[in-house]
């Protein structure tokens, strides 16, 4: 008799009317369309999004360091300030590092320390 009924008339196990309701539960109906995560989810999530905030800052930075450098308009005079001083402090480390050692015997001598020699 049940292929008698309709689908409607039809009526659903229990087990698939609590997997109706908890996916209601979980889908937000007004304001957020995800839920927070709440509890341990929340503590394990929230080192990730710090990282991932520090990331986007300093890709921020370089990313407005090479439009000030390629001679773009900024109008943002913090995001500009800080472009330019990744700017100088590239510049500074790529100096550093081209004058430090261009010497065969100063190379040498740096290799040497860094293997804990005294030279």
């Amino acid at each position: 008799s049940s292929s008698s009924l309709s689908a409607k008339q039809r009526k659903k196990s229990v087990a698939a009317m609590k997997k109706q309701q908890r996916k209601q539960a979980l889908t937000a109906s007004k304001g957020r369309r995800t839920i927070q995560a709440k509890g341990r989810k929340l503590v394990e999530s929230k080192p990730i999004q710090n990282a991932t905030k520090a990331i986007n800052k300093k890709n921020e930075i370089l990313a407005s360091a090479k439009a000030v450098a390629a001679g773009n308009t900024f109008f943002l005079n913090e995001i500009k300030e800080k472009g330019n001083k990744e700017i100088h402090r590239m510049n500074q480390s790529k100096v550093k590092k081209e004058t430090g050692s261009n010497k065969l015997s100063s190379r040498l001598k740096k290799q040497l320390r860094k293997m804990g020699r005294d030279v």
